[in-house]
């Protein structure tokens, strides 16, 4: 009786006092509920313990017993039947039947597999399509399997007597991935082990190849590359699209500069960017472009997808094509995705227009009102409007669009998210499904774009939001979560269970609703419960909307990495700089100001915001951080301060300062102004 209780949250003083009353089971049937009630004073409690020694501990099991015993008979007697008829195709679901798909379930695992070629023209992995003898495969494979054998069924499906549409097998150049297209490095990892360690139903492979034969001299050909695109552009008859700003060059030329008297950012056009199309098909099928509302059949086995009343047979990607979700308990479901048939179509000019300060709401409103936006084909160009209406003089060439996803992403963490260091997104009444689903496509535009993402979210959120798994470090991220003096009481009770401060302890848990009473052996699963809630449980629905546009974009990453990768120090912020006159005073002390500052501190950001527009790291195709260019110039007087281009990433930087106080005197107040214009130089 008292193990009920207590699982019910009765508290041990009432749970003393019935046991000096001598209050047992058998006492509890025979008081009437107002004499209960002296000892009980919660009437659920009472009707509660009333059913729970009514219906008695050993009746219920017993009955179970006694089904299962029937059971057992039953099938007993049918596989000792000699004269049973049933045959496999009268009873095609028998519980014999089942028995035998569910002991062969235990060595064998469903898996997908798929496969991408390289393009030499793109540069880049495509998936082959079924048409073109590629498609996703799936099969039921032993979890032995290694590597080696499961890139043997690859080619078994893809490359069917050694020999594709894109060449022979001994031609080609060959890795297997993983379903987040990562090579398998380990040769003797299993299936086995790699389905324990993903926690996902439904696994993907894919094959990746590219022809030996096909790897060109890129020296050697970039004039004839030149000459095809230009032959492919005029046999297309569409003409190049140039990016074009939203006012005319001569009109902002002749408008005067605007000076402040704190300081001064210029974007400046260092590299006006023309893009050309290549060859786009002028027409589109109507089967093509009509998939509207048609359901999609998913077919076992290796028969491709049918999409609505298309002659053609589509091949979607593997995370378009079973985008699931899991939670901790590895309970799988899939969402309500539609797959997406990117239509091709001719790319578009598209201009954000925010106002300085109302980034946040008129980013989410562009993109919930816009949300057929490609990303990587379209022309996207940005312009801010100063609190006074007018534009900033700024030209977009990658600053203005680095600067606008930085403030949209300050104001984000201020206004939608929980927690300290690392933050998880909250509900708020005023955001709605498609305001959530607004802000992943502001996800993907940021890493398509430029390599932004929003680093201080906490990694599991954004893996599980990106690929519906988390990374497990669910406690440590917690332990970022909390504030900082909660997390220094938490870490020294796991780390010294028996010198735990109990009384501070309690009361840390108690504010996050800990509603079961702790102890030394307990402490860990408590506050992974609590971890798990906070993080989890509270912000799925806000996850499940992001991961049901981010799935579509097939964005490859890993979160942590490029976490660490991006997130700014000053040690990295040193490597970047680069100086003609490095012997320069001034630069000297700039390079002594970067490590004068603590790295958890909001100044570092400030100034590789004030400098690159982006308070990240950000690094280009190579992996390789974007230098910066100091400039060593002759300011002095009024007219002495540092002067950014941030599309460019140069930095103008005074001669003459009388000393290093001066110098950080003069930067702080540059940083701390925050009065940033944009401006031509």
């Amino acid at each position: 009786m008292e193990p009920f209780l207590r699982k019910r949250g009765v508290h041990e003083d009432t749970l003393r006092g019935l046991r000096d009353q001598k209050i047992d089971e058998g006492a509890v049937r025979g008081m009437s509920d107002s004499d209960l009630s002296e000892y009980l004073p919660k009437k659920g409690d009472r009707f509660a313990l009333k059913d729970f020694l009514g219906k008695g501990q050993e009746k219920p099991k017993a009955r179970k017993a006694s089904l299962m015993d029937r059971l057992r008979d039953r099938l007993r007697s049918r596989r000792d039947n000699s004269t049973d008829t049933c045959t496999d195709e009268d009873e095609p679901h028998s519980t014999a039947g089942k028995r035998q798909k569910l002991n062969a379930k235990k060595h064998i695992h469903k898996v997908h597999l798929g496969w991408y070629h390289f393009d030499e023209k793109k540069k880049i992995y495509l998936q082959v399509r079924a048409k073109a003898g590629g498609g996703k495969r799936t099969l039921m494979l032993n979890k032995n399997m290694n590597k080696h054998s499961i890139i043997k069924e690859c080619f078994d499906l893809f490359f069917p007597n050694g020999k594709s549409q894109h060449g022979e097998l001994k031609d080609m150049d060959v890795e297997l991935t993983d379903f987040q297209l990562k090579p398998l490095e380990n040769e003797e990892t299993t299936l086995g082990d790699i389905i324990d360690r993903a926690k996902l139903q439904f696994i993907h492979f894919y094959l990746r190849t590219r022809s030996q034969n096909q790897i060109p001299d890129v020296d050697a050909h970039d004039d004839e590359r030149q000459k095809d695109e230009e032959q492919d552009l005029n046999s297309s008859n569409i003409s190049p699209v140039a990016t074009t700003t939203s006012r005319d060059s001569n009109e902002l030329n002749n408008e005067p500069s605007k000076f402040t008297e704190g300081s001064k950012r210029e974007e400046h056009d260092l590299n006006p960017v023309i893009s050309s199309i290549s060859t786009i098909p002028s027409k589109v099928s109507e089967e093509s472009t009509e998939l509207k509302d048609k359901p999609v059949e998913i077919v076992e086995g290796d028969v491709p997808m049918d999409v609505g009343s298309s002659p053609d047979n589509f091949s979607l990607p593997g995370p378009l094509f079973f985008p699931v979700w899991e939670d901790s308990f590895e309970e799988v479901a899939f969402t309500h995705t539609e797959p997406i048939i990117k239509s091709c179509r001719e790319p578009k000019e598209f201009e954000i227009v925010v106002h300085r300060g109302q980034v946040l709401r008129e980013l989410i409103k562009i993109f919930k009102d816009n949300p057929d936006v490609d990303f990587s084909k379209d022309i996207i160009s940005a312009t801010i409007i100063l609190p006074n209406g007018e534009r900033e003089q700024a030209y977009d060439s990658g600053g203005v669009m680095r600067d606008l996803l930085t403030e949209f992403w300050d104001d984000f963490y201020e206004q939608c998210t929980t927690g300290t260091s690392l933050k998880v997104p909250c509900l708020r009444h005023d955001m709605e499904a498609e305001d959530w689903k607004a802000v992943a496509r502001i996800i993907a535009l940021g890493w398509i774009l430029q390599k932004v993402l929003p680093i201080r979210l906490a990694p599991t959120f954004l893996t599980s939001s990106l690929f519906g798994m988390s990374s497990g470090k669910l406690r440590e991220e917690f332990l970022q979560f909390i504030p900082q003096s909660e997390s220094k009481v938490l870490s020294n009770a796991l780390e010294n269970k028996e010198k735990m401060e109990m009384d501070e302890l309690l009361e840390i848990l108690s504010n996050h609703e800990c509603k079961v009473r702790v102890t030394s052996d307990n402490l860990g699963a408590v506050i992974d419960q609590i971890a798990h809630m906070e993080m989890v449980q509270e912000p799925a629905f806000i996850r499940e909307c992001l991961f049901e546009v981010l799935i579509t974009y097939e964005l490859v990453m890993d979160v942590e990495n490029e976490f660490q990768k991006i997130t700014p120090t000053p040690k990295k912020l040193i490597s970047c700089l680069e100086c003609k006159e490095s012997e320069s005073d001034s630069f000297k002390y700039l390079k002594r100001y970067i490590r004068e500052i603590d790295i958890d501190t909001k100044l570092l950001r400030n100034l590789l915001r004030y400098l690159t527009a982006s308070d990240l790291m950000l690094y280009d195709s190579e992996g390789m951080f974007f230098k910066i260019q100091v400039k060593i110039v002759d300011l002095e007087g009024v007219a002495r301060r540092p002067i950014a281009h941030t599309c460019g990433r140069v930095l103008d930087l005074p001669r003459m300062y009388e000393s290093y106080p001066v110098f950080k005197s003069e930067m702080n107040a540059v940083l701390n102004s925050n009065i940033w214009v944009m401006d031509f130089a």
